[in-house]
């Protein structure tokens, strides 16, 4: 049997999105941690389109200062024209041949079509951040093809690969996502009165929390399900911008919700830390797009008891133990879950204490980083890339 050697790597992860959102926080939290394991790493993302968004930060401010670009530079944009694809396809494959790159790890559709023109030499390995790439679309099943192992954030990502694509189960390897849990974390009694007073929130009040772009995040259901409960001390603290905010806060003008439903627009750093600490609980309804729940994952950090609907990565996440599992985005389940929340009283804490402790042991980076690079070792030897010494 192939022996599976645990000599450094050299790795180059992907990521073709220029905002520091969706799957590039993870995705540098993971190449940090694998840094830190003595591997060299490097990231690169899309330098091309900027700050593109109204809702969103760039990615260049706070990734330019970490030392993780690679020695060539890629464009890596949707955006790209003709001429800059085959300039990333050309440095990408310098990068194998004369900077010793062992894996080329792709976090977009984007990266993953470059993976496939770059051809072998170096693993080529996609982590699913989406469920479009788990679906039968023109073209999907051949692409997906050209990735030698993929990393999915849930198991029924998997068996979805299996089903479309006839990846099989061996190429595929089931990681959570991870958090900073020394960063997000539970607030002193200081920070809470201070976090109450800046979002101009009763000191006494419960406070439930959503962080999440503000289009199709379950804000409305929630917005409804809070209206049929008739519970006047239940405050909401909308975190973040998006498209269908005019809409929403409309809605909650309709439902009579206006004294009680807060919006503090997107904050980012110590501000974010503070929303969180103005909250009691959180209620997230979908992953995201970066399939690793990062908010849910951000607000288990900060010691908060988390509603949770029970869809991909949420469901293996969250459970009773540690939460309040939400059946389906319908408002009647929503409030049904908010029901019991609030009666919980201080029980409540107990689960937000075990949900903390779940994610501080469980979601690290450094146990993500780990069981990563033990992953690209075990597809090298199933594919037989194995590539030259890591050049450090």
């Amino acid at each position: 049997m192939p022996v599976v050697s645990d000599a450094p790597l050299s790795i180059l992860h992907l990521v073709s999105y220029p905002l520091y959102s969706g799957p590039l926080p993870p995705t540098t939290g993971l190449a940090l941690a694998q840094r830190r394991l003595g591997h060299t790493v490097y990231l690169a993302y899309d330098r091309k389109r900027g700050d593109d968004d109204a809702f969103e930060e760039a990615a260049t401010p706070r990734l330019r200062r970490l030392g993780l670009d690679p020695p060539l530079g890629l464009t890596l944009s949707t955006k790209s024209s003709a001429l800059e694809l085959l300039s990333d396809v050309r440095a990408l494959r310098a990068l194998i041949t004369h900077h010793g790159v062992q894996v080329l790890h792709a976090h977009q559709s984007h990266d993953h079509a470059l993976l496939a023109l770059v051809g072998g030499g170096a693993l080529r390995v996609r982590t699913v951040h989406a469920n479009r790439t788990l679906s039968r679309r023109l073209g999907q099943r051949w692409l997906n093809g050209r990735a030698d192992a993929f990393v999915v954030r849930h198991a029924h990502a998997r068996a979805q690969l299996a089903l479309h694509s006839g990846i099989d189960s061996e190429r595929v390897a089931v990681i959570g996502g991870a958090i900073d849990a020394e960063l997000f974390m539970p607030p002193s009694d200081v920070a809470r009165r201070e976090a109450r007073v800046r979002f101009g929130l009763p000191a006494d009040t419960l406070v439930l929390g959503h962080v999440a772009l503000i289009a199709e995040r379950g804000q409305e259901e929630l917005v409804d399900a809070v209206a049929s409960l008739r519970e006047t001390a239940l405050h909401l603290l909308f975190v973040g911008r998006g498209e269908a905010e005019v809409a929403l806060r409309a809605r909650v003008e309709r439902a009579g919700l206006s004294a009680r439903v807060h919006f503090t627009g997107y904050l980012r750093g110590d501000d974010l830390l503070l929303a969180y600490a103005a909250m009691d609980a959180a209620f997230v309804a979908q992953p995201g797009n970066d399939a690793s729940a990062r908010a849910a994952l951000e607000a288990m950090a900060c010691g908060l008891p988390l509603l949770a609907v029970q869809v991909d990565a949420l469901a293996e996440l969250v459970d009773a133990d540690v939460g309040y599992p939400v059946v389906d985005r319908q408002p009647a389940a929503i409030a049904a879950a908010l029901s019991q929340l609030i009666a919980d009283g201080q029980q409540r804490q107990e689960r937000a204490r075990r949900g903390r402790e779940r994610v501080r042991t469980e979601r690290t980076f450094e146990r993500e980083a780990r069981a990563t690079v033990d992953f690209y070792r075990r597809a090298r030897v199933m594919t037989g890339r194995r590539g030259s010494a890591s050049r450090r």
